[in-house]
């Protein structure tokens, strides 16, 4: 009877062996697919902390802590397989402490409420919501099947040209991820890596941004034909210095220099229904800022950390 179980435990090892290596080696498509009228949610969790340095080196905490739904509707579909998809955010919660000072907003039902330390605060005028993106009017943007998305709207253009003039210095059609995939063309084996570095200029041709994304096919499973891909992902972004920005009817300029920006990911995404089943995404920020007033410049900092928890339901 024991060699019966050591030859049964010697096969089993075996067959799992075998199961692995053709796992590893099967060719795994991973691409993103969409039906006009599917409705996508997703649950997402957000904790973060933050330091700040500013004047006479004083060091001021902030810590984040909030929840909120996504819900995505495929309006249309191209020949190409690309999704027009509609986007809003039907409710949220947010606390946000900076030193001894605490603020809430919380969302829901059509309905914006805060808190400042505990108390609830009456609100301005709740019809202004209807302009505030994702909450009051949807955004719009179109993604491919590689995950290149492009065409980022409002639902009213007239906010589109509001938030052209309100940041006149930021070239809003560079700054849309609209060229870089997420996905390869080709199918992936378990263990591939694929990586791109490129260039934005969201800033003017003098001031490039860096990005560097990689992301792996950790692991593969297809058991009843659903197909789980298990893909781990780094991301940095880095911009050696921006323009200074003169601040209206003052003498003082404020400039932003050294941001570097990381996103470490784990991400589940099904094959079979070409949607992120989980995402999770460690963030980390920091930079430097510099404040000139006359001859005069002091210099400030922050560092910063966000939890990200993205589940759909």
């Amino acid at each position: 009877m024991h060699r019966m179980a050591k030859a049964v435990v010697s096969t089993l090892i075996a067959w799992l062996a075998v199961t692995a290596a053709c796992a590893a080696q099967q060719d795994v498509l991973l691409a993103f697919k969409f039906a006009p009228g599917d409705v996508i949610q997703y649950e997402v969790l957000i904790a973060g902390s933050a330091s700040f340095n500013a004047i006479g080196d004083r060091i001021t905490p902030m810590t984040l802590q909030g929840n909120l739904s996504v819900k995505q509707t495929v309006t249309e579909v191209f020949p190409d397989g690309s999704g027009r998809i509609e986007i809003r955010i039907p409710r949220g919660d947010l606390t946000v402490s900076l030193d001894k000072d605490q603020v809430r907003f919380s969302y829901a039902n059509g309905e914006l409420r805060w808190f400042a330390n505990g108390k609830e605060s009456a609100m301005p005028n709740q019809a202004e919501l209807s302009k505030v993106p994702f909450i009051g009017t949807p955004v719009f943007y179109t993604m491919a099947p590689d995950g290149r998305i492009s065409d980022a709207a409002l639902a009213d253009p007239g906010l589109m040209s509001e938030l052209a003039k309100a940041l006149s210095g930021l070239n809003l059609s560079l700054a849309q991820p609209r060229s870089e995939p997420i996905f390869p063309p080709q199918p992936v084996k378990v263990g591939e890596t694929w990586r791109k570095t490129t260039s934005v200029m969201p800033l003017g041709p003098g001031h490039p941004v860096t990005v560097t994304v990689s992301r792996t096919l950790d692991s593969y499973d297809d058991a009843g034909g659903f197909g789980l891909a298990k893909i781990i992902g780094f991301a940095e972004m880095r911009l050696g210095g921006g323009p200074a920005t003169a601040l209206p009817g003052q003498d003082v300029s404020i400039s932003v220099s050294n941001i570097r920006q990381t996103v470490n990911s784990t991400e589940f995404f099904g094959t079979a229904t070409g949607q992120l089943m989980r995402g999770d995404y460690d963030i980390t920020f920091s930079t430097q800022v510099a404040a000139k007033a006359g001859v005069e410049t002091r210099n400030a900092g922050i560092d910063a950390r966000l939890r990200v928890n993205v589940q759909s339901r």
